[in-house]
């Protein structure tokens, strides 16, 4: 009769055991809040002109693995961060919005940022290269084409 239990016990084990390994479905969590309170604290720091603590905030999301749809907005604001500081590394801004432009083809936000930076690198026709994308992607009435639009004026 003791034998009869512990193959009992043994069997509804293992079938337990079976359920929970042959379950192929993961367990998703979501932190996608969480991520967009980052973004929002980097644009925050920026609003400020705190590029730094901004960098710092993004280069940080940059290293994660659940970024949904803010990975292409991330490398744009890095860009910008890197672009805005005291002492701008220029490199690394162009590094980041040919990025953000990898992820996001038509990603306006990025075209006007990297032609605001060719001209701060005395590239006017890359800028006006910008420009013509920008035309075709978001319209001449965008926000984005009429400020690059205007920089490229005043260059």
């Amino acid at each position: 009769m003791l034998k009869v239990f512990f193959i009992a016990i043994l069997l509804s084990a293992n079938i337990c055991l079976s359920e929970v390994t042959e379950s192929s479905s993961p367990v998703v969590i979501d932190n996608s809040n969480e991520i967009e309170l980052l973004y929002e604290r980097a644009k925050k720091y920026i609003d400020e002109n705190n590029y730094k603590k901004s960098l710092k905030v993004l280069k940080s999301l940059t290293k994660r693995e659940d970024l949904l749809g803010f990975r292409a907005d991330i490398y744009n604001l890095l860009g910008f961060s890197y672009r805005k500081l005291s002492n701008p590394e220029l490199e690394k801004s162009f590094a980041a919005y040919m990025m953000a432009i990898e992820i996001n083809p038509k990603h306006i936000g990025a075209h006007e940022y990297l032609g605001e930076l060719y001209l701060m690198m005395n590239n006017k026709d890359k800028a006006f290269e910008m420009l013509v994308k920008l035309e075709t992607i978001a319209g001449t009435s965008s926000k984005e084409y009429l400020d690059l639009k205007k920089a490229i004026e005043e260059y």
